[in-house]
């Protein structure tokens, strides 16, 4: 086997790879990051990275290369930021009075299989900083004159939460799994190319 060869089948597992972890740590990062990163900024990094990986697995892959990997991969790089969000916890928390009635709206949903109809509960506060002002959520927190806690994002990159919801509920499971589909099938499209066998 060349070195040539061996470089592009080491190129088929660490595009993949490779690109998932750093749109990890990018994900991570921008939501921790003192400076306070716009989310705006956030995604577009996101998006040139999710680019690079998809012209480096261009690349590799001049004569077609399996299609299903790169569908994994974009796959992959998708869950991966969703996932690095969800790992975020909001830095901040804050005692608030529920300021007047608790306001309720309620949002039906239509067609078959659709979600459960949703109700809202309307929460004016008074916090201390004046942020949150309004807060909506799935249950009553308190009455009028009773104290809630809030969690927040100083940089305003995420919705409040009441505090016990503000927990990281993000899992590398499924898009590690993902990647190293597509890294594994990137292998074998490299394995069968030249020959009559084609990986899609």
């Amino acid at each position: 086997m060349g070195k040539g060869r061996i470089l592009a089948y080491a190129g088929a597992v660490t595009v993949p790879l490779g690109s998932g972890a750093l749109l990890h740590l990018w994900g991570s990062w921008s939501m921790r990051s003192p400076l306070g990163t716009p989310a705006a900024l956030a995604v577009l990094v996101a998006l040139v990275l999710a680019g690079l990986a998809v012209a480096a697995h261009h690349a590799l892959f001049r004569e077609g290369g399996s299609v299903l990997a790169l569908v994994l991969l974009l796959a992959g790089l998708g869950a991966v930021w969703i996932e690095a969000r969800d790992s975020r916890v909001r830095g901040a928390t804050v005692e608030c009075v529920v300021v007047g009635k608790v306001r309720v709206t309620d949002h039906p949903t239509f067609g078959e299989g659709a979600p459960e109809p949703k109700r809202l509960y309307h929460h004016a506060l008074d916090c201390p900083g004046g942020h949150p002002r309004e807060f909506a959520w799935e249950r009553k927190l308190g009455g009028a004159g009773e104290t809630v806690a809030i969690a927040y994002d100083p940089a305003r990159r995420m919705d409040p939460v009441p505090a016990d919801e503000n927990v990281a509920r993000g899992s590398l499971f499924l898009p590690g799994a993902l990647l190293l589909l597509a890294a594994g099938l990137s292998v074998a499209a490299l394995a069968v190319e030249g020959t009559d066998d084609r990986i899609r």
